[in-house]
């Protein structure tokens, strides 16, 4: 009903009409803008890094305004520490450069790794070379332990047990021996791919190889240009805790959106129509307010 009102003042008065639509959208959020949205505008601090932003979260700054995968453990003026999805490994972060989507990270107390003599809190279901992304110049360092064949090749020394280091390419690889066996514990960790060649099982260049730093550009699911698109329409990037596999979500000030703010769209739409009639000293096509009043009383 009060769609087609404003359609019939439109007809009439389109300049007045138009405004007051306009008028409509921009107080139609008032100071109750959405909860979420109001949070995860806001920038974090975390250890030593401020202004964080998506797709990080941690401390004070709940899941929804991040990703799944960029938990951060937040410790007064220190790194932080990142924990990969899959094994629940945990990386000391020592910088960050969010425009360029880049970080560097370092194995957290990697002598628990080699030969480990305690149960480790890990996944022995490893998967991708790292959660956060590929680069070209890492590489996947497996760690086999107590595995059910003998070999030579490849053996961790002074380690208990059929002990082995291999690449994915050598597991994968069908005449190796190593792709028959089975191991009671397999871990993978991503490490420069220099570092790689340097390895011959020996204990103490396996330390070293793992405490070295490495470079890693991060992505996440979809893709950044859906959180780009997202701000773009004025809206945050954030998560949607209701769903099972945690997808993304356009946090904005009405309520989310599944990609971009379609308030913001609205808006725009009128500006347009707005502009159209002012510029031509034409009435702007009456189709286009209409569309315009349906999606507005929708909201």
């Amino acid at each position: 009903m009060a769609a087609h009102l404003l359609l019939f003042l439109y007809h009439h008065r389109p300049v007045t009409t138009v405004f007051f639509v306009l008028i409509l959208l921009s107080t139609s959020y008032g100071d109750g803008d959405n909860k979420e949205y109001t949070t995860c505008k806001k920038h974090f601090s975390c250890g030593v890094f401020p202004n964080l932003s998506y797709p990080f979260w941690g401390g004070d700054r709940p899941e929804f305004c991040g990703h799944k995968g960029f938990e951060l453990k937040c410790e007064k003026d220190q790194l932080p520490i990142i924990v990969s999805t899959d094994q629940k490994l945990e990386f000391r972060l020592s910088l960050l450069d969010q425009p360029s989507k880049m970080m560097t990270l370092q194995l957290e107390n990697p002598t628990d790794y080699i030969c480990p003599t305690k149960r480790l809190a890990i996944s022995n279901t490893p998967t991708d070379i790292h959660v956060f992304g590929y680069d070209l110049n890492l590489k996947n360092l497996n760690l086999l332990y107590n595995c059910t064949v003998s070999s030579s090749t490849n053996r961790i020394s002074n380690c208990g047990g059929n002990s082995f280091y291999a690449s994915d390419e050598l597991l994968e690889n069908t005449s190796s021996v190593l792709n028959q066996t089975k191991c009671i514990l397999r871990i993978k960790i991503p490490i420069r791919a220099a570092s790689f060649d340097r390895l011959t099982g020996d204990r103490a260049e396996l330390e070293r190889v793992l405490a070295e730093k490495f470079n890693v550009s991060y992505k996440y699911d979809q893709g950044p240009s859906i959180c780009d698109a997202c701000m773009a329409s004025r809206g945050t990037c954030g998560t949607n805790m209701t769903d099972p596999g945690r997808k993304f979500l356009c946090l904005c000030r009405d309520h989310p959106y599944s990609l971009v703010c379609e308030g913001f769209i609205i808006r725009k739409r009128a500006l347009f129509v707005l502009e159209t009639q002012n510029s031509n000293g034409i009435r702007a096509p009456l189709i286009n307010l209409s569309q315009i009043l349906l999606q507005l009383f929708k909201l």
